[in-house]
């Protein structure tokens, strides 16, 4: 059986969390994001996920790598990793699809090399999730597997009332249990179940999708390559990169110097990109995705179907953020569902 914690507890054991960790809750300043815990008592747990996703804590939109200065033996460097350190932290709040986009990048960031920005910036991360309320019309997360995630949490919180339902993830999340923690019953754990269930429910009716078999789904994708979906996406979309930005798992970026007229001293810097811009394409040759419709089919297989052939997963976590951020309203579940059926 599991554990409770009851709802009066929690800015108490947030207190306590923020004597060894740096603590990231939602907050709003017009939308919703993760941000560090000022005052426990303002923390606000929201229905559902936040407006932006856990991404920019660990792959900032725009960061500086190193800078340089001309001296008298050539340049002088002052690498910016080496004041990164890695903070001990907790991100209070997460859902399914934060943990989900935040697994996929991962992969991408710390698998088969490992930048070492993101790296430090990942390192000693515990992660404590929430159960959705009730989801957005926009949110399909069940399409890729159940609302509560099997692994890859220390502590998964369910309202169930007056507590919370705790299923404890790993060692870690079993060691943050304390005195605020009670045992939970079976009644608890049926009232969780139930919750859970009818929140899936709620995601489904909207969803329709179900991306469950992942080989056969990506075959369905990669066999579609000549659609005419494509073009009349092309002919909708504005190639404004919104969708990529919003993303919690595009991980595209450009790396540029920066300097002052004479050279003398500048900067490194990274910053995100989209595959979306007409300019992401361009070479000293020719740009080999100047269609616009090339580059929208480029976006959906990059979420469906590379993914799938490199690390055996999507890249979409089924947040929505995309659906709702489109200026052109283009819904990417009403495109694979298209080309999938």
């Amino acid at each position: 059986m599991g554990v409770k914690i009851a709802k009066n507890k929690i800015s108490e054991f947030l207190r306590g969390l923020s004597e060894e960790y740096r603590v990231f809750t939602p907050s709003t300043n017009g939308v919703t994001k993760f941000a560090e815990m000022k005052n426990p008592e303002d923390v606000l747990i929201y229905p559902n996920r936040t407006d932006i996703s856990l991404k920019p804590l660990f792959f900032p939109p725009d960061e500086v790598f190193f800078r340089f200065k001309k001296s008298d033996d050539g340049y002088d460097l002052e690498d910016n990793l080496h004041g990164l350190k890695a903070e001990k932290k907790v991100l209070f709040g997460v859902r399914n699809c934060d943990l989900r986009g935040l697994e996929v990048l991962d992969r991408y960031m710390i698998s088969e090399f490992s930048d070492p920005y993101y790296s430090r910036r990942r390192e000693n991360t515990v992660i404590i999730g929430i159960t959705c309320e009730y989801p957005r019309d926009t949110c399909f997360c069940t399409a890729f597997g159940p609302l509560v995630p099997e692994k890859g949490y220390d502590l998964w919180l369910t309202d169930i009332g007056n507590y919370y339902y705790v299923d404890v993830g790993s060692e870690t999340g079993k060691n943050l249990l304390n005195s605020l923690f009670e045992e939970a019953t079976e009644d608890d754990r049926m009232k969780r179940d139930m919750k859970i269930l009818s929140v899936e429910r709620e995601i489904n009716k909207h969803a329709h999708l179900d991306l469950c078999e992942v080989k056969r789904c990506a075959k369905h994708l990669t066999n579609a390559v000549e659609d005419p979906i494509w073009k009349e996406l092309g002919e909708k979309c504005l190639s404004c990169g919104k969708c990529n930005f919003i993303c919690p798992t595009c991980h595209c970026f450009d790396v540029k110097d920066v300097t002052n007229l004479d050279g003398s001293e500048g900067q490194r810097e990274r910053v995100w990109d989209s595959c979306h811009l007409f300019s992401y394409a361009q070479t000293s040759a020719e740009n080999f995705r100047k269609e616009r419709h090339a580059r929208v089919r480029y976006r959906i297989y990059d979420k469906f179907v590379f993914p799938v052939m490199r690390y055996g997963v999507y890249a979409c976590s089924g947040c929505g953020r995309c659906i709702d951020i489109c200026p052109a309203d283009i819904d990417i579940r009403d495109v694979v569902r298209r080309l999938i059926a």
